[in-house]
This record gives structure tokens, C-alpha cells and sequence, in this order.
């Protein structure tokens, strides 16, 4: 991690360590102490000799990690990323609060993990994504100028294997990718992901078919239109042997439980994490039918922060009683 409080507080030792970054494969730095204009500009200026310098511009960049916090960012540091595709970098953090992300980060051919958080990006309407060898793609809080652009990024990684998605948004407004996907829509390509996190309508169940392990952060009380959009856009999930839920709001709904249950035939392992003080709908009843995981598949099965609703009663016993492999 380069000291970049240090560069701030006192930048002509900067010198010293700009020698020594242009050797390096691996950056990793913030902006940290960065206080005032005064100091922007001196973090800048160290940034513009490690990135930019003709010096550095022979050496791979393998990895490069740069968080930005301070609120007095303007301009985007697109000449950075640009000299680091250049380089070769293959691992791309970014935190870049405040700051407005160009969409041509998303054309590297030798970028190989993403991880993206508290960004907005710019339009990419002009914009192809062209990321072949991306394996690993992690956002947190990232704002989209429309549903359509997310769904351009997910379609240009065809070698995606691992998938962490949280709080995307499109226009100012949380993105339900679910309704309107198409069948055998936008995501014939992530036949390579086998992990994946996800909020519940962030990103389209079409795109997670193929998974081994799913965990779904349910952010929200469901309404009925809500409801009858999952199940309408839940494929056969035949792969999957690891399921993960957790329930954000203060309502929590067995009954979607269930049903996705039924799409997922060799499943293992059920994990569902309550939020504290959170209830069920009310009379929930017991299905009419065990689905075929339930019953020939699943070993372990945990519910956290459980407590003594009827509901919540009901269906733990449901599955224990036609869970005849689990594991106690």
C-alpha cells in the first residue's frame, strides 16, 4: 500500500517512492489525508508520475487498487485506468466516491477480476464491453445511467466464473433486471459462472442458471406483482447444491422458499438467515408436495436468527420431517 497520507502531508518524499513504483506490478494506494484542494492537487501530481510516466510505461501492471473517498474529486481519473489497460493489468479495484467512471473500463482484454464499488458510470450507449478473460466481477452501489447498460456489461463476459452483485441502480432507481428478460435472453454466455451472490432482481435468474452456489440478499418486503415476477422468471436451476438467503426485510415469505425449491432438484444445502424481529406471513400451510431436493437431496439445512412464529415452525418442520438425508 503506498503512503499516500505521507505524499499528502509532506510530498516531496514522493520523489523517492515515484523511482521506486515505477518498478512495480502491483499498486495499491487511497487518498487518504486528502484534506483540501492543496492536497488533491499533490495527490494527483504523485498519481500522474506512477501511471503516466514514460518510465513505468514498460513495466505490467498486474494489480492495481485505488479508493478515493474524499468528496472534493471533479475530475475522473480515467488517464490512470486508460495507462493501466495499457500496462496489462489483469486485477482492477476501485472506489471512486463521488466520482464518475468512463465505461471504457470495461474494454480490457487482459482484465481478469473487477471489483467496482460506490461509482457512477457514464453513459454507454456509444460504448461496446469487450472483457473475454474476466473471471471475477464484484459491484457494491453502482449507479447506471439505464437498466440496458448493466445488462451490456453482464453480456460481455463470457468467461465470468464468479459473480458478487449488491445495489446496482439505473436512472436513481433500483434495478428489477428480472421483469421483461426475455427467455434465452441476454445471458447464453455465462455457461462458465458456477458462483454468485445476488439481490433478488438486480440481476436476471437467467444469467445465474448455471451455478453451483446462489446466495440471494432479499432487500425488501415482496409484493404480489413482485411475487408472480419470481416465479414467472425462475428457471431450473440444475446445477445448484448450495443455496443462501437472507431476508432484509421485516416480512419474510416461506412460500418463495418453497417455490424455489422446486427449481433446484440437487440441491444439498439450505441456508436461511432471518433478520432479527422480523415475522412471516401468517398462516402459511403446508405444501401439498415435497420438492425432489427436499426429499432426496438436501443434507444440511440451518436457519438463523430463528424465532417461535407458527410459520416459522411450520416450515422448519416441513423440512425435517421430508428431509430424509440430512444431517443432524
Amino acid at each position: 500500500m503506498l503512503p499516500s497520507q505521507s505524499v499528502v502531508t509532506n510530498h516531496v518524499l514522493s520523489k523517492r517512492w515515484v523511482s521506486l513504483c515505477h518498478s512495480l506490478s502491483s499498486l495499491k494506494t487511497d487518498d487518504k489525508g486528502v484534506n483540501n484542494s492543496k492536497d488533491l492537487i499533490y495527490f494527483r501530481r504523485f498519481m500522474d508520475k506512477v501511471m503516466l510516466s514514460p518510465r513505468a510505461q514498460s513495466i505490467t501492471l498486474k494489480s492495481l487498487d485505488l479508493r478515493c473517498w474524499s468528496q472534493l474529486w471533479e475530475d475522473e481519473p480515467d488517464d490512470w485506468l486508460e495507462a493501466a489497460k495499457r500496462r496489462g493489468v489483469e486485477n482492477l479495484t476501485l472506489v471512486l466516491f463521488n466520482v464518475q467512471l468512463a465505461p471504457s473500463i470495461f474494454c480490457c482484454k487482459t482484465l481478469m477480476h473487477l471489483h467496482l464499488t460506490r461509482i457512477r458510470v457514464g453513459s454507454m450507449l456509444h460504448c461496446s464491453v469487450d472483457l473475454p478473460l474476466l473471471e471475477t466481477l464484484i459491484m457494491s452501489q453502482i449507479s447506471f445511467k439505464d437498466t440496458e447498460d448493466f445488462m451490456k456489461l453482464l453480456f460481455g463476459c463470457p468467461k465470468l466464473e464468479y459473480l458478487n452483485i449488491h445495489g446496482i441502480k439505473a436512472n436513481g432507481t433500483i434495478v428489477e433486471a428480472n421483469a421483461g428478460v426475455p427467455d434465452g435472453g441476454y445471458f447464453k454466455h455465462l455457461s462458465k459462472l458456477t458462483r454468485a451472490r445476488i439481490s433478488l432482481f438486480n440481476v436476471p435468474f437467467t444469467a445465474v442458471y448455471n451455478v453451483k452456489f446462489l446466495s440471494i440478499w432479499i432487500e425488501q418486503n415482496l409484493s404480489n406483482k413482485q411475487i408472480n415476477t419470481f416465479e414467472k422468471s425462475l428457471p431450473v436451476l440444475e446445477n445448484l447444491r448450495e443455496l443462501q438467503l437472507t431476508w432484509f426485510g421485516r416480512i419474510h415469505n416461506w412460500e418463495v422458499v418453497v417455490k424455489m425449491l422446486q427449481n433446484c432438484p440437487i440441491l444439498q444445502t439450505l441456508t436461511i438467515l432471518k433478520a432479527e424481529n422480523s415475522a412471516s406471513i401468517e398462516h402459511w400451510e403446508y405444501p401439498d408436495h415435497v420438492p425432489e431436493c427436499v426429499s432426496s437431496n438436501l443434507t444440511k439445512f440451518e436457519v438463523m436468527h430463528y424465532e417461535a412464529w407458527e410459520a416459522d415452525f411450520r416450515f422448519a418442520t416441513y423440512i425435517l420431517q421430508n428431509a430424509r438425508l440430512l444431517q443432524i
